[in-house]
Order: structure tokens, then sequence, then C-alpha cells
């Protein structure tokens, strides 16, 4: 537009100076300023203001300045002062770091060396700058014309410019004006046409004189092409050089047909008999689909012809096999790319991604997986000797080829089946994402079959494959006898999917989809799965059972595989009522096999990391020695938990008694013994029990040369209570005394002890809690079976009647009847001594049992029993004589006793007393409480037995001696003597006996018994 406006400008001028040129008679001239105004001589001169205004309206517009990209010389100059700067700091630091030559001493070094290289670094340095700073005078004295410069660059931008618009404005109206040939409609001759309608011909039309050609018979035509066929015939067996991929064609109807298989179909002829002469194109079909079977009429087949013709002229054959087997590849890839773009536009959307370079077809499939990418490569490749190809051709020619890249590297060798006559890219892909699926699946596999459970073939794997079809394909994953699980891949996402749908099956899904490299750890996640599974089954079998869950209980991957080993997944952990707190039970789940755990909690006071989070934590964890098959294979039942739970209690048990044991400093080991029951799996506790860890309960001097059991004791876990799971133990040891051994089992009432009469050994049941040490239960046990066999020796000149570990009863007296005492022994508290009713002994059988707890123990009872025995007897005989109201016994202990006589006022003292090396009772007469006195003739009568003698007594002052036996006599006697006082008394009137009554509660306040 500059252009025109400049043009009309310079017409305008030129045709006011020719009209001013023609008007020379006014003696006028026109004259062209500088400032671009016309100024006329020899007339008057308009208005100089509208002049300027309108010569400004004419000009073009002003020229734009170039501004961009300029930068000021101060920065230059700055960034240049700059690094002269830093350079100059890194030249002398490098100078200051040169070493000079050290001298030895003896030597003189030459430092000249050293020196020049120093000054030859700084006058490289400085040699450097000064270029530079040349180089920066020079643009500063440049710089000073800057201003000219930069119009010239303006002016030669905007020439630069008017250029490109000339040019483009030429282009485009020879564009208007071809577009516009092909737009015209001519104008019509109508009368060319009105002759041509009337007459039947156009006189006016030149005759060129050309002839008619001759209609040729059928029969002649028909030996044309015959003939035509004899010399193609003889011209491709003799002359003419065949590809070898041509070698398949055929002569019919004056021409030579060509076919390559799968590509193209060519129809070829001659015009001459000349064997040198060329072949012509006759036609051309394509035989693979999707495409039409020949090229229809056209430019494009026009061009086809053409090129076809040039190359059979000076290339032959070969070099028309070139051009339509280039040409047919080059159709073949744009069929796949317009395909490949269909997918990613429809049923593949936003899974592939599709990218044309030249000649070659790249498509990327599984966009959406994150990690490295995967895609395939259709081209057109030339084989090579040191690489393998995808098409098995005969000949080194050019052919379509497949690369694949896995994970972003390249796969050799994988077979691919290409359909080259019917063309489909799909079909490509879905073998490339089978085999990739199939090589995914396969590692999954391999790496499963590392674990014990696949690679017995415990749990079954199977890998169903396919080649053409990635939906078809699948992993079959057993996880428990009665759950398995399918992995598949889908084919156009890439995404893992696990079937049957379950909770556990989406999170392990969710993981599966987030790996970066599924073949590498998809098996991690597969067996994670497995442990799940198989946990959760055992969870819901064990709720059933009676078992809680301990959720609380969480160990990390890292102590969980330091407890339970390096290949365990899955831990779950369960808690029995009836057992220690302290101890749990535990499954385990692992590719290696699955494994039943008694786990022992930390109680806090030894734990290590007192930093760690609270909570319960793992002190120690034992597998349980079961002989069942793996959990996997079998559905749990009632019996086979039990047999596990029973084995799991064994060892706990074990555990804590030896670990009790240990704490005792008691000496023990582990032996096979024929005692245990055939169905314990466990071995006996064989315990070494010094005298010291017995505690007996009879502390007498005899005691200690009582024969006991042996050293020697075997605690074997016999199992478990079906109603409480109570731990049963049995315990059995060898006991040396001869008493035992001579007595028979039917004296023995005791169901949880036994002993063997002839061999003297015993057996005995403990009932502990699985968790809790049946160490203290045994040591108190045999405590009671020392405690009864030193009883039993005590009493063995007597007739024992029952005996056990809860009581002894014997008969110590036959006079005037059988007399048995019964000694109980109550838990862990004293013994107790007790007489069946009409026993004379009742009266003292609080202080018996007192006694019974002292050094002298059952012995000392005994030794009493016998002395006091004619006493008893003599004191039960006068309370049946003189009646209750009459006379009143008070045992204050068993050495000393009291009668009253509450009637007559009278008290007497009965004492056990040492007499010249000899045991005597002493009989005399006590005071009353207040002051009061014994009535007269209570006294005159046992003062008169005391001036008497009798057998086995004698009378002395101030009172009466009786040996152990005529004590009996004695009393015997005085009962006598208080008879005949009652007999001699007067019927009390009733003052009186009112009286006798308060007196006799006033003396019961005054009673002092000694108790238990």
């Amino acid at each position: 537009m500059a252009d025109h406006n400049v043009t009309n400008h310079i017409e305008d001028r030129s045709k006011e100076e020719g009209s001013s040129a023609i008007n020379g008679s006014a003696g006028e001239m026109i004259q062209y300023q500088t400032n671009g105004n016309l100024s006329a001589t020899g007339r008057s001169q308009p208005d100089s203001s509208q002049s300027a205004a309108d010569s400004s309206e004419q000009l073009p517009p002003e020229i734009a300045r170039i501004t961009m990209g300029y930068l000021p010389l101060s920065d230059l100059i700055t960034r240049l002062v700059q690094e002269t700067f830093n350079g100059i700091t890194e030249v002398v630091n490098e100078m200051s770091e040169m070493q000079m030559p050290q001298s030895n001493g003896s030597v003189p070094v030459n430092p000249s060396q050293a020196s020049v290289q120093k000054k030859a670094r700084l006058l490289d340095f400085a040699q450097d700058r000064r270029a530079k700073f040349i180089k920066i005078l020079v643009l500063s004295q440049w710089s000073r014309r800057a201003e000219s410069i930069g119009r010239v660059i303006d002016m030669k931008a905007w020439l630069d410019a008017q250029t490109r618009q000339y040019d483009g404005a030429c282009t485009w109206i020879g564009e208007l004006r071809r577009i516009i040939a092909l737009e015209r409609m001519p104008n019509p001759d109508l009368k060319t046409a009105l002759e041509a309608l009337s007459m039947g011909k156009v006189g006016g039309l030149p005759d060129l004189g050309y002839l008619p050609p001759k209609q040729v018979p059928p029969q002649r035509f028909l030996k044309m092409l015959r003939s035509i066929n004899t010399q193609l015939t003889i011209r491709l067996r003799l002359h003419e050089p065949i590809p070898q991929r041509l070698k398949n064609y055929s002569v019919s109807n004056g021409r030579v047909t060509f076919r390559v298989p799968n590509e193209f179909e060519v129809d070829l002829s001659i015009a001459d008999e000349n064997p040198s002469s060329q072949l012509y194109f006759i036609d051309f079909r394509f035989l693979f689909a999707p495409t039409p079977a020949g090229i229809p009429q056209g430019p494009l087949r026009d061009d086809l012809a053409a090129r076809v013709n040039a190359l059979l002229s000076h290339a032959g054959l070969k070099g028309c096999y070139e051009f339509l087997h280039n040409f047919v590849m080059s159709h073949k890839l744009n069929i796949f790319r317009r395909q490949a773009y269909r997918m990613s536009q429809a049923s593949w959307s936003e899974h592939l991604k599709v990218e044309a370079l030249h000649r070659s077809l790249i498509i990327q499939y599984w966009i959406t997986r994150p990690g490295a990418k995967s895609w395939i490569e259709l081209g057109i490749r030339r084989r090579n000797a040191k690489r393998s190809s995808w098409l098995h051709d005969e000949e080194d020619e050019p052919h379509i080829g497949i690369r694949w890249f896995c994970t972003g590297k390249e796969v050799a060798d994988v077979p691919l089946i290409i359909d080259l006559g019917n063309l489909s890219v799909e079909a490509i892909l879905k073998q490339i994402i089978s085999a990739h699926t199939n090589a995914i699946l396969k590692e999954i596999r391999t790496k499963l079959r590392e674990g014990q459970l696949y690679s017995q073939r415990t749990l079954r794997l199977r890998h169903t494959r396919s080649t053409m079809e990635p939906a078809a394909i699948s992993l079959s994953v057993q996880l428990t006898k009665s759950q398995s699980c399918s992995i598949i891949q889908e084919p156009v996402s890439g995404r893992m999917v696990l079937l049957p749908p379950s909770s556990l099956c989406s999170r392990a899904e969710r993981e599966l989809n987030s790996l970066i490299s599924p073949e590498r750890t998809a098996a991690t996640c597969i067996a994670n799965l497995r442990s799940a599974t198989c946990c959760e089954e055992v969870e819901r079998t064990l709720r059933c059972y009676g078992w809680t869950v301990a959720n609380s209980l969480r160990p990390n991957q890292d102590k969980m595989r330091h407890h339970f080993g390096r290949e365990t997944l899955r831990a779950s952990f369960f808690r029995k009522k009836t057992w220690d707190a302290q101890w749990l039970f535990a499954f385990t789940a692992s590719l290696a096999g699955d494994s039943w755990w008694i786990v022992e909690l930390d109680n806090g006071s030894s734990r290590v990391d007192q930093t760690a989070a609270p909570g319960p934590s793992i002190r120690a964890a034992f597998k349980v020695l079961s002989h069942a098959n793996p959990v996997a294979l079998r559905e749990l039942s009632y019996p086979e938990l039990s047999q596990i739970e029973v084995t799991a209690a064994g060892m706990i048990s074990q555990h804590t008694d030896s670990r009790q044991l240990a704490r005792q400093k008691i000496p023990h080991r582990l032996v096979k013994t024929g005692s245990t029951r055939p169905s314990s799996p466990f071995p006996a506790l064989c315990i070494r029990l010094p005298n010291a860890h017995v505690q007996t309960a009879v502390k007498t001097q005899e005691s200690a040369k009582v024969p006991r059991y042996s050293q020697v004791v075997l605690l074997s876990f016999i199992g478990t209570d079906e109603s409480d799971s109570y731990a049963n133990h049995l315990v059995t040891a060898q006991s040396n005394c001869s008493t035992l051994r001579s007595r028979s089992l039917d004296s023995m009432d005791e169901d949880s002890v036994a002993f063997h009469p002839s061999s003297g050994a015993f057996a005995f049941r403990l009932r502990t809690a699985v968790g809790t040490s049946a160490i203290p239960g045994l040591l108190g046990c045999l405590a009671k079976i020392q405690r009864l066999i030193v009883y039993i020796s005590v009493v063995q000149a007597s007739k024992i009647h029952k005996f056990s570990l809860r009581h002894v009863e014997f008969t110590y007296a036959t006079e005037p009847h059988d007399l048995r005492a019964k000694v109980t022994f109550i838990g862990e508290g004293p013994p107790r001594i007790s007489f069946e009713n009409g026993n004379p002994h009742l009266r003292i059988q609080n202080q018996l049992a007192v006694l019974l707890q002292e050094s002298g123990g059952l012995k000392h009872v005994i030794l009493l029993l016998a002395v006091t025995l004619p006493l008893m007897r003599a004191l039960a005989a006068m309370e049946t004589v003189l009646g209750d109201d009459n006379v009143e016994i008070l045992s204050r202990s068993v050495e000393w006793y009291e009668i009253r006589l509450p009637k007559q006022l009278g008290r007497f003292g009965l004492r056990l007393r040492k007499r010249r090396q000899e045991f005597m009772w002493f009989v005399e007469e006590a005071r009353l409480p207040d002051g009061k006195k014994i009535d007269s003739r209570v006294h005159e009568g046992f003062r008169s037995m005391m001036n008497e003698k009798g057998e086995g007594w004698s009378g002395m002052s101030p009172g009466i001696v009786a040996s152990l036996s005529g004590v009996e006599g004695l009393l015997k006697k005085m009962e006598e003597v208080f008879q005949d006082l009652q007999a001699r008394e007067p019927a009390p009137t009733e003052l009186e006996d009112s009286k006798v009554q308060k007196r006799k509660r006033d003396e019961d306040a005054d009673k002092i018994v000694v108790l238990d």
C-alpha cells in the first residue's frame, strides 16, 4: 500500500509539472522544494498554512523505528569490567598456588622456571583482556554515528518489507488469474450453433482429412491377441529379466499379469515385436483389504501410468516392481495410520497415542499407566544381517516391519502374525498387548512359584494364554482351599482386575494399578492378598469357636519378620479367656507356608526401647509343633483346632515351667519317658528338687529323719479340660516311705493322687490356667505329700483308716472302744485335729489343734492323747454321774483343768506336773473369786481324801498326787465324795435357788478359757 501511495503521489506531481510546461505562456515555473511543498513563481502564492496541511495529508506514513533487541553500551562495558575483575582474581589465586621449587641444601635451585610460568599466565590474561577492550573501543567509536546508522537500518527494513509486499501482490494476481481462467465461460457462438442445428453440418469448420479406422473382424482380433500372447511369452522366457517377486505371472488377452501376493497385480503389454522395446502399463489392482480393487480413472491413474511407463523404458521390470512395491507399502502405512487415528478417537480414546513420522507410524498404548511407556513402530525397513526381522523375505528388499518397545526397551524375537492381505492395526496391537500381558502374568507366576506353597503344588496356579485376544488371558491363583482369584488385564487401559470382586481384592487391585513395574513387584501384592485372605478365614473360624481377635497388637513388618521369619507377610493374633493375658495364639501366612505360633507379650518392665509407642509388644514367639496339613488345603474343624490348641497350651505350659525353674535355680531337663500319654507330643520335665525347695508343714525333729520321695520328679503335660481349657499336668515321683508301700490303695480316698503300694511310686494331677506356671502348685503338692508321709510315719503304730493329701484318720485307743482322730489339712492354712462325737478328747480339741502347729507336731499330740486319755475318761464319767448342773469342768490347757461345784461353792485344780522324772497329775483346792470361801463340807471332804491313799494316787499336802493311770481312780473317789455331799444336802428353797443361779452367773463371768 505504501508503494501504491508513493506512485500516486509521483504521478500527481508529474501531471502538475506537465500542465505547467504546457502553460508556459504565463511565464510560470513550478519548483519542487525540499520540504515537499509546491511554490509558484510569477503568480500570487496561496495561503502557506493551508498548503502545508494539504501536503501533510498527501505524504506517506512515517517509517517505523527498530528498537527491539538493542542493548545499552554501558551494560556491555560494566559486564566486561566485572568479568575482568573476576578473571584477575582467579589468576592471582592460581599464581599463589604455584609451588616454588625447594632446595635440598646442597644443590641450588633456579626459580626462574616457576617465575616464567607465572609471568606467562599473567601475560596471557592481559592479552585476552586487551583484545576485548579493543573491541569495546571500536564499538564506542561506531556508537557516535549510531543515529545515522539506525536510520539506514530502518530504511533497509522498510525496503525489505516493501519488496515482500510487492512479491506477495504479484503472486496473488497470478493465482487469481489462474482461478478466473478456470471459472471463465466462453461466449456462445450462436451462428455456428444455428447452422449445425439446421443443416446438420458446419461449413466453416476445416476438414483435416482423417481417414476413419477400419473395423477389425473378431477372428482377426482374436488372432492378434494370440500373436501378442505368443510374443509376450517368448519375450518373458527368453529375453526379459524378471525379478524374483514377479515370477508369478500369467499371459492372456494380449497382456501379462504380474501378481505379488498381498500387494498388487499389474497388467503390462507390448507395442512392438522387437524384444528390446519396452513394456507398457495397462492396468493396476490392489490385492489387500481394506482398499478398492483398482484405481479409478483420473489424475492419479494417469500419473501412475506415466511413472510406470517411464520406469519400464529405462529400468525394466525391476524398476517397475520397486516403484509399485514402495507405492503399495506407503499406501498400507496410510491405511494403518487412518485406522490408528480412528481407534484413538473411538473405543481406545484416552488410552492410545498416535504419531506419524515420515513413512513410519508410532502407536503408544496404555498411556495412563504409571512407569515407563510402551509403544510399537510400524514402518518400512530393510533387512540387516545383524538384526532380526519380523518378516522373513528371500530378498534383501524394503518391507513393512514392526518394532516393539516394552517399558522403554526394545523386545526382539517376538513372533507376530501380520496379515498383510487384511490390514488391521487393531489386530496387530492386540497381538502386542497379548504378548505384553502374557509376559507380565508369566513373571508373576514365576515369582509366586518361588514360594513353597506354589512350588510344591500345594496351591494351584493356572495361566491361560492367548496370542490374538488379550481379554482371554488370565492367571488363576488359588488363595485357599475355598477361595481363588483371577488376574486379568484390560486390553485398552492396561489396568489390572481381580475377580471375583471383594474388599481385599479391591485393595490389592488399587495397589497393582499403582505399581511402576508390575512384572517385578506384582507377585508381592498377590502374596499379600493370599495372606490376608487366609488370615481372614482363620479369624472368622476362630471367632466361631470362642477365640477373640487381639486387634490391639499390631507389630510392624520388621518386628513381625524378626519374630516369625523373614518370609512372613501377615499375622493374626487371638486371645483365649482362660489363658494368661501375657500369652496369645498367633497365625502367620506366607508363601513358604502357614504356621501357628504362641506369642508372649512384653509386660513393659523388661522393654528395652522405652521410647516406643505405648501398647503391647512381642517379647518372644514360638512355633507350634503341629503335624497337620497347611491351613490352605483344608477348612479348620473343631477337633483339629482343639488339637492345635492343646499343643499350644502344652508349649506355653512347658515354657512357663522351664522359666520358673530357671528363675528358682532348680536343675531340670527334657526327657522322653513312657509315662506320658502316647497322644502327647511333649517330653517330660525331669526336675531335680533339693530339700530346701519343699517346705513341709510338719516341723519336728523326726520329720527330717522320715524317708521322703526321691529328688527326681517328672512333670508332664497331659492335655486341657474341654469345659474351661485349663491345662492338666501329671507329676510322677518315687516314694521311699515303707509305710506307704505297706498300705493298700483302698485306704486312699484322693482322686487326684495315686499311690502304688508295691513300688512306692505316686502320681498326682495339677490343674492350672494356660500361661500360669505349675511349679508353685507342684512344690505345694510335694510339700503336702511330704507332710502326709511324715504324718503317716508318726501314726504308723496306730491303725490308719483313711489318708489323703487333705486328711489322715487313725485309731489311737481301743478302750473302752475304738477312739479315732482325724487330722485335716485345709489349703495353705494350719492343720486341724478333730474327733468323733462321744470322744472324750473333744474337751481339749482346740488346745490339741494349737499344739499340732508347734514344733512337736503330731507326735506330741499323739503323746498327749495317750497321757490325757485316762483323765478324759474320768472327767466324762464324772459329768455323767453328777450331772451338768452339779459339776462344771473347764479345760484351761491340755495340762491344766478345773473342776467346779456350783452348788457347794467348791473348786479344784488339776494340773500335769513332772515329779521325779515322771509326769503326774496334781489336784488341789482353788480359790474362789471376790474372796469367797469354799463350802466347809466340800473342804472337809477333800481334806479327808488328802489323808487317804488309793491305787495310783495318794494324798499329800496341800493336795493329792496321782499317776497318769491312777488319775482315773482318784477322780472316781472324788466323784463318790461329791455324790455323797449332794445326797445329804437338803432341797434348796426358791430364794436359795435364785441366789445359787446368780452366783453361778457371776462365776461364769470369771471363767478363762484358752481357745484357738
